[in-house]
């Protein structure tokens, strides 16, 4: 939070003053500038300088992960796109057209006040009858109440405020991450759903520009003829909504993509105040808000899903699919082939990856994106504890994402970026089998690095593989290349991870021997995979580039 919150002297109790904070035009949204200075924008200028914006950039994943989403809502309803000649127009523009901006915040922007007395933005008014808590309450990592963190010493009986700035940013991330379980109840109903950011590793396709990344991160939009698929001619966002939600929390499958975009997970409501010359919000209340009963793989445009295993590694075909998770250490490249490459059955599919992806092969095809392009595949989350209901860890992790790859429907390159992960999967299932066998035949409980000296070394040299296939394939001996790259950096990265197992182990003599007895039989396990890996690539490299 930096020097946004304030321990103030006490907070003014009473009626809430009349006071606007219109987020089309005041300056809130964290964007980098062209210079790569991190500047605040409100949605009308973020929009209208798009082509002269980097980016997004939340003070947290999650933060910015919930920032796109509700730009991109306010992006759909403004521009559409109804198709891909509309799609194209902006594409080809220098900037985002006026017009279609002025005319839709004629008509919308009393919405977007935040301290609207009536209708305050992605609030619930009816909450006023509640004592209010400390806003601290909105920031996952500072502790309030009982919500003790590992980093912050905040506690309830501090006195907080926050900049409505701020507490508008934490507001749009509350909705879209806040964890789950119990909450000051409107009446009865104390338990809440975890917001639906935190079932997913939300993916955004990354250009050079804010104006280039938000018309990649588009879908075809038009309700009316169910565009996208799944949507409704009732979808509308939250603020487009003809009434403020009541108190009590509901239950409904969304009506949309800009409903689901911007889903009202909380009931929440802020007080504010003035403190001298400035207006801070001292207060708020968040109770449980709608529970979302529809189908994330039909409805979710923004993620990836995977076919689910079970506990022997096999795959669960009976099951649905699961979207794609950020896991700490275990870089989400190693979901690449979900990620990146599509799967055209229309029955026992394997994985899917994000819908905003779909049309790029597209805009390829029309001329209006690069063969050659190469964007980032930047993918926000948060890991939450076993039960749901605290923060653990901010994530985020990049991905690059060739439009070559994008554009494949290739069975053998879909192989081959598939035995690529394999062979990093196995490995690092070798070197956790060799530290447990040890561990049982010495009947010590375990206490290995391995890990964190082997996953976080492969995201670059991965990263590397991609963009060298991107280019390669099916062409040229580039491809063998690669390959042999990749399970050289794998067969080296996981034995310096052993040698560092073994060496760094306080044993006495007598364990010496068990120790090089499993550290050997992990060197023969380990070149057998690649062996393996670099006879299996042979069957998937066209034979003209051997």
């Amino acid at each position: 939070m930096g020097s946004a919150l304030q321990r103030g002297a006490g907070r003014a109790r009473g009626r809430l003053p009349v006071r606007a904070f219109d987020l089309t035009t005041e300056r809130w949204v964290p964007v980098l500038d062209g210079s790569g200075d991190t500047v605040e924008v409100g949605l009308e200028e973020l929009l209208t300088r798009a082509h002269e914006l980097r980016s997004i950039v939340g003070h947290t994943p999650p933060m910015t992960a919930a920032l796109y989403r509700l730009v991109l809502a306010l992006v759909h309803r403004a521009f559409g796109p109804p198709d891909d000649e509309g799609w194209d127009e902006l594409w080809s523009a220098g900037a985002l057209p006026r017009g279609p901006l002025t005319k839709y915040l004629k008509s919308t922007r009393p919405r977007f006040n935040l301290f609207d007395p009536r209708r305050p933005f992605f609030q619930c008014p009816a909450l006023g009858a509640l004592t209010p808590s400390t806003p601290a309450k909105l920031v996952p990592h500072l502790a309030a109440g009982n919500k003790v963190t590992l980093f912050d010493h905040t506690t309830a009986a501090d006195r907080v405020t926050m900049t409505p700035a701020e507490a508008a940013r934490w507001l749009v991330t509350a909705q879209c991450f806040d964890p789950g379980g119990m909450k000051t109840p409107f009446l009865k109903d104390k338990s809440s759903q975890k917001a639906p950011g935190n079932t997913m590793g939300v993916v955004v396709v990354e250009a050079g520009t804010l104006k280039d990344t938000l018309l990649l991160n588009l879908l075809p939009y038009q309700p009316e003829l169910d565009r996208p698929t799944g949507n409704t001619p009732e979808d509308r966002p939250v603020w487009e909504c003809p009434e403020p939600p009541g108190g009590e929390p509901g239950s409904r499958p969304s009506r949309g993509w800009t409903d689901l975009l911007t889903w009202p997970s909380r009931r929440i409501l802020l007080t504010h105040r003035e403190d001298g010359d400035r207006h801070v919000v001292d207060g708020v209340v968040i109770t449980p808000g709608d529970r979302y009963t529809g189908s994330q793989v039909v409805d979710e445009c923004m993620a990836a899903f995977r076919q689910p295993v079970g506990a022997n590694g096999k795959p669960l075909r009976d099951k649905p699919l699961l979207p794609v998770r950020l896991v700490p250490l275990r870089g989400v490249w190693r979901h690449s082939l979900e990620l990146l490459l599509v799967d055209r059955r229309e029955d026992n599919r394997s994985r899917l990856r994000p819908r905003t992806l779909h049309k790029i092969p597209d805009h390829v095809a029309d001329g209006q994106i690069g063969a050659d392009e190469v964007y980032t595949l930047r993918v926000l989350g948060q890991q939450l504890d076993d039960k749901g209901s605290v923060v653990e860890a901010y994530l985020e992790e990049r991905v690059p994402a060739p439009v070559a790859l994008l554009r494949a429907d290739d069975g053998a390159l879909r192989a081959l970026v598939g035995t690529s992960i394999a062979l990093a999967d196995n490995a690092g299932a070798a070197l956790r089998h060799m530290e447990r066998d040890y561990r049982k035949d010495r009947r010590a409980p375990p206490s290995s690095r391995l890990d964190l000296d082997y996953w976080p070394t492969l995201t670059d040299e991965f990263a590397r593989l991609l963009r060298d296939l991107a280019k390669a394939w099916p062409r040229g001996g580039e491809s063998t290349r690669a390959t042999a790259a990749w399970s050289r950096h794998v067969r080296e990265v996981a034995q310096r991870a052993a040698e560092r197992w073994a060496t760094g182990s306080e044993v006495e003599a007598t364990d010496l021997i068990p120790m090089a007895k499993h550290f050997e039989r992990f060197l023969t396990r380990l070149a057998s995979l690649v062996r393996t890996f670099d006879h299996e690539v042979r069957n998937y490299i066209p034979r003209e580039e051997e």
